[in-house]
C-alpha cells in the first residue's frame, strides 16, 4: 500500500510538472525577433524555429463563464502562446510584445545564431534578468531595470541600461561594433586579451579597472577631459546641470555632449553619458587596433578582465 501511494504521488507530481510547461514554435530562421517582454533567457542554436518556453507558465483557472470568450487587455495584444505573451510576424520580422502588466515568469526563447534580436522594457514595475548566449547576429538591448548577462555573442551589438548592471563574456570570434553602456549600474566585461579592438572605456563617477593581460596603446591626453554635466530632459524641459541653464520648448532635443553618448528611455527621460572632469576616459589600441568596443559607466566602474 505504502509503495503504491509513493506512485501515485510520483505521477501526480510527474503530471503537474508536465502540464506547467508550455512551448510554443515560430517557423522562422531569418530576420529580426523584436522583444518587448519583462525579461528572457535567449539562446542562440542552429535550427529553423523560434521556440518559446515557459516553466513558470501557471495553469488558470478554468472560468465557466468565459467559455466562448477571448481574453482581452488594454495593450491591444493577444495571447496566442498560453505563456502571456502574442507573437506574430510582420514582414521579415517577428514581434513578442507582454499581454498584460502583470508578471509572466522567465520564458526561455531558442532562436535560430543569425537571426537580429532586438529587446526592449523600459516598464519600471516588472524587470527579470536579461540573458543572452550564442547568439551570432546583431544584438539591441534597450532597458530601464533589467540585469543583462551577455555570454558567447559575436556582434555586433548595442547594450544600453538605466538602472542596472551588465556583463558581457566574449570569445575571439567577434564582429564589431560592440558598444556596452549603462548609467547607474557597472560594466563588466571579459575578453581575449588577444583580441585586435579600438578600446573606449570611460566613467564619470566610477573608476576603470582593467587586467594586466590587455597592452594597449593608450591615446588619452590630459586635454581629453571635459567639463560637461550631462543633459537630461523631462517632459520637454531641456536642463544642463552645471550651468544652470534651461529650455522649456516642446519637443526640444538635448545636444550630445561632446564625445558623450545620448540614451533616451522610455519614460521621457533621456540622459547623456559624456567625461565629466571627476571621471576618466581611456581611448586606444589592443594588438594594433580592429573592430570598435565602446564601455562605459556613468556612475559605476567599468572592468576589463581577461577571458
Amino acid at each position: 500500500m505504502k509503495k503504491q501511494s509513493i506512485i501515485l504521488i510520483t505521477l501526480l507530481c510527474a503530471s503537474l510538472f508536465t502540464n506547467a510547461q508550455k512551448e510554443f514554435r515560430l517557423s522562422k530562421s531569418t530576420g529580426q525577433l523584436k522583444l518587448n517582454i519583462n525579461g528572457a533567457i535567449i539562446e542562440g542554436y542552429d535550427g529553423k524555429e523560434v521556440i518559446f518556453s515557459s516553466k513558470d507558465a501557471k495553469i488558470d483557472e478554468v472560468d465557466e463563464r468565459a467559455k466562448g470568450l477571448v481574453a482581452v487587455s488594454g495593450s491591444g495584444y493577444t495571447d496566442n502562446t498560453g505563456m502571456g505573451i502574442s507573437v506574430t510576424e510582420n514582414g521579415q520580422e517577428a514581434l513578442v510584445n507582454m499581454v498584460s502588466k502583470k508578471p509572466i515568469g522567465i520564458i526561455t526563447i531558442k532562436v535560430p545564431q543569425n537571426m537580429k534580436v532586438s529587446f526592449t522594457n523600459n516598464s519600471t514595475l516588472y524587470s527579470d534578468e536579461l540573458f543572452i548566449k550564442d547568439i551570432k547576429g546583431e544584438i539591441e538591448v534597450s532597458t530601464t531595470y533589467n540585469k543583462v548577462k551577455l555570454e558567447n555573442n559575436t556582434g555586433p551589438m548595442n547594450i544600453k541600461t538605466i538602472h542596472s548592471p551588465i556583463d558581457a563574456t566574449f570569445n575571439s570570434e567577434l564582429k564589431g561594433p560592440i558598444s556596452i553602456i549603462s548609467i547607474y549600474g557597472y560594466v563588466d566585461v571579459a575578453m581575449p586579451s588577444s583580441s585586435k579592438a579600438n578600446i573606449e572605456l570611460g566613467t564619470s563617477y566610477g573608476k576603470l579597472y582593467a587586467g594586466k593581460e590587455f597592452k594597449i596603446d593608450f591615446e588619452k591626453t590630459e586635454s581629453d577631459r571635459k567639463t560637461d554635466r550631462g543633459i537630461y530632459t523631462i517632459n520637454g524641459a531641456q536642463t544642463t546641470s552645471g550651468s544652470i541653464t534651461t529650455k522649456t520648448e516642446s519637443g526640444s532635443t538635448p545636444a550630445r555632449a561632446t564625445g558623450g553618448t545620448i540614451i533616451t528611455s522610455g519614460n521621457g527621460l533621456t540622459y547623456s553619458i559624456g567625461t565629466y572632469g571627476s571621471g576618466d576616459q581611456i581611448k586606444g589600441k589592443l594588438n594594433g587596433g580592429g573592430i570598435d568596443f565602446i564601455f562605459k559607466s556613468t556612475y559605476k566602474n567599468v572592468y576589463l578582465r581577461e577571458k
